[in-house]
């Protein structure tokens, strides 16, 4: 890889010794080729090899000197994953691109926060980079060089998340009633050949069962196995690598492909799979149904936090007029009424009045705490017995509340050490499953009698029994690897982790614990 150079916006210079103490601590790393810092501009520039040394490290040597880099930090919403390895995927790709510092997915929330060099990046380019890995972005704001979004806060890119997740539970919840209702039959006719129950006729209104489970799975391979399938192509073709998608797909193709086949007459076979086909499709996609609406429920947690925010504030003119303004219209230095009842509607000081305030939703403490003039006061507390006059001191983003909120978001979007740990063994897992499907299918073919007499010694039932007794070798092989691949659906290595942070933090900030990390 090509040498990078990147611009750095330099912070605590006072002096020409100041650039020269960051030249010489970024220059002593290894595959630095030039650095200069120019104390008249507050700026840097760095010349570097990335297979060598990473921007994070060169921002490192900058902050280990003593001063500071300017940077942002953002977070991005990203639909599509579905497990755990997406995630990583996605970390790799921002990672790779040119100005970006740091990089941490969480799966479980959907969600990316991505440090970058503004001078060198744009929030498009992370869009960009998240969409050539083959996932979707959730557009919002822009920021950093060449940006080209349109402006847009915080809040209104959290609300366009949440909303993202929300609508992936209800189409979810729409394939997996589409699913059980097409399956509910074929599952009838799986329970009467098992069970020997001769509740249903070879023939439904005179057409063969065969063909009538053909006509039920074809439509449910189609629209609940288009998500996996287009996942698998991602996942192998642009990403090179396998994902969980990968297993469902083998797995469940297989069944449906090999019934089409025996169902045509172009292979001997005693038995058709399209019920295993259809259904492992609907039960994964009730799985993934049951995991959207837990990420939205538990991403509710911090909307839940917000709507503890006043909605409007009376606002006191200078000829002493007052009038009642949208929250979103106060600014720094308003002066604000806040009548006993009413929640303070930004930080501020109180100028005039006295009275009681229930600070408890930010502090824990549920006595009121007096105040009078000169204090301080939180946005969304509660005023309780007494008229107070206050000057805003902070509004939108910098109040207590949406500080909470934001460390909550900060939190569940970043990865804790632990899940480093479960993505690297899963990164193994799934070729380790193909692989060992792929091994025990063949060893069916090649040797079936003597894996049948070790099979024939265990308490099994069913099929298994006894080996392909009953059955053609290649049925039973393909039976053999489709159950190997299919067992190891879903992976909850991946998910346990960062799932579990996402509802400690959402219940931890209901109860005034925040988590920082």
């Amino acid at each position: 890889m090509s040498n990078r150079t990147t611009r750095l916006e330099l912070t605590g210079m006072s002096c020409a010794n100041c650039a020269g103490t960051i030249e010489e601590s970024v220059g002593e790393l290894d595959g630095i080729t030039s650095v200069d810092a120019n104390y008249a501009t507050d700026e840097g520039s760095v010349e570097y090899d990335p297979d060598v040394v990473s921007l994070a490290d060169i921002v490192t040597a900058v902050q280990d000197a003593g001063y500071g880099v300017a940077t942002e930090t953002v977070t991005i919403g990203i639909t599509d994953m579905s497990c755990a390895n997406c995630a990583e995927t996605n970390e790799e790709a921002l990672e790779g691109t040119a100005g970006v510092i740091e990089a941490s997915v969480n799966y479980a929330t959907d969600e990316g926060q991505v440090t970058y060099n503004p001078a060198d990046v744009s929030r498009s380019d992370l869009y960009d980079a998240i969409e050539s890995a083959g996932y979707t972005p959730v557009r919002e704001g822009s920021g950093g060089a060449n940006a080209d979004d349109s402006d847009g806060g915080e809040q209104s890119g959290a609300d366009r998340r949440a909303a993202a997740r929300n609508e992936e539970t209800r189409r979810q919840l729409r394939l997996t009633l589409f699913g059980a209702v097409l399956s509910a039959p074929l599952l009838l006719f799986m329970a009467d050949h098992l069970f020997s129950l001769g509740l249903v006729r070879e023939t439904v209104l005179g057409v063969p069962q065969g063909w009538v489970a053909f006509a039920l799975a074809t439509p449910v391979q189609i629209l609940l196995g288009k998500h996996f399938y287009e996942n698998s192509y991602k996942a192998l073709v642009n990403n090179g690598r396998a994902n969980m998608d990968v297993l469902i797909a083998l797995g469940s193709s297989t069944a449906y492909i090999y019934s089409v086949a025996a169902l045509a007459g172009l292979i001997a076979s005693t038995g058709l799979y399209f019920d295993t086909a259809a259904l492992i499709l609907v039960f994964i996609t009730l799985g993934n149904y049951l995991e959207a609406r837990s990420k939205s429920q538990a991403g509710a947690a911090i909307q839940q936090l917000l709507e503890m925010e006043a909605d409007t504030a009376t606002v006191v003119h200078e000829d002493g007029s007052e009038a009642e303004i949208p929250i979103d219209e106060v600014g720094v230095g308003d002066r604000l009424k806040v009548r006993p009842g009413e929640k303070v509607p930004t930080d501020g000081v109180v100028v005039d009045g006295d009275s009681a305030v229930d600070e408890s939703m930010v502090t824990g403490e549920s006595v009121p705490v007096e105040k009078g003039e000169g204090d301080e006061v939180i946005g969304s507390t509660v005023n309780q017995n007494g008229v107070l006059e206050i000057e805003a001191t902070k509004v939108g983003s910098e109040t207590a509340i949406q500080q909470i909120a934001e460390r909550v978001r900060q939190a569940q979007s970043r990865q804790p050490d632990i899940q480093n740990v479960a993505d690297r063994i899963s990164a193994y897992f799934v070729p380790a499953v193909i692989a060992n499907a792929v091994l025990w299918a063949v060893l069916w073919v090649v040797a079936p009698e003597t894996l049948a007499a070790v099979v024939d010694a265990l308490p099994l039932w069913g099929l298994a029994a006894g080996g392909p007794a009953g059955v053609g070798v290649s049925e039973f092989a393909v039976v053999v690897f489709a159950s190997a691949v299919l067992i190891a659906c879903p992976c909850a290595l991946g998910l346990a982790t960062p799932a579990a942070t996402m509802v400690g933090t959402a219940i931890g900030a209901r109860n005034g614990v925040l988590f920082k990390g």
